[in-house]
């Protein structure tokens, strides 16, 4: 842990923090795997994403998806989906300089 560190941490805070950090991860190694896939087949990838959008759209309206949410919370989680989706083509294409 980091040093000067005067204050102990909960087990469960540990746990958490450590989940974080593992997501984190996850995502920095995805977020790579997918500036590849821009650079080498953009419109490919972009066709995927945008297949994908509507995968996920359907299966959160129709409620085959995430069955222990509410139907309000699965719409606000297939919002946050399609949108984190929509970004994530959006910030590649910044990153390998083909800026929306």
């Amino acid at each position: 842990m980091a040093e000067n560190q005067s204050e102990e941490i909960s087990p469960a805070r540990v746990a958490e923090i450590r989940l974080r950090a593992r997501l984190a991860v996850v995502e920095r190694a995805a977020w790579f795997g997918f500036v590849e896939a821009m650079r080498a087949r953009p419109a490919e990838t972009q066709g995927f994403i945008a297949s994908e959008r509507t995968r996920c759209r359907d299966g959160f309206a129709s409620g085959a998806w995430a069955k222990d949410l509410t139907a309000t919370e699965r719409a606000l989680l297939g919002e946050e989906v399609d949108q984190g989706l929509a970004q994530l083509v959006e910030d590649a294409r910044t990153e390998i300089g083909d800026g929306v």
